[in-house]
């Protein structure tokens, strides 16, 4: 199997170089087709825990009293949105 990865990262990396300089990689071989939803399932595996922790930060926003405790919780919640936009700009 790791040859058969080995020989679709060769193939999707040379048609990307190709198709890069035309301005995107839109290639739907097999080989380029698998290479990027690796990447999306990388990308989707590296989100879901910041995902997650936004989910709770939010519960626990909409469980605090007005006051200092939730204005600092809400800051720590938007450091967390800007966490997940640079994740998904990677």
């Amino acid at each position: 199997m790791s040859s058969l990865m080995n020989q679709f990262k060769a193939t999707a990396n040379a048609h990307m170089r190709q198709e890069m300089e035309r301005g995107n990689w839109v290639c739907q071989c097999e080989a380029c087709h698998a290479i990027r939803s690796l990447v999306g399932l990388d990308k989707m595996l590296a989100v879901r825990p910041l995902v997650r922790e936004l989910h709770q930060a939010e519960q626990r926003l909409a469980e605090l009293p007005a006051g200092p405790e939730r204005r600092n919780y809400l800051e720590q919640y938007l450091r967390l949105h800007d966490q997940l936009a640079d994740e998904l700009a990677k």
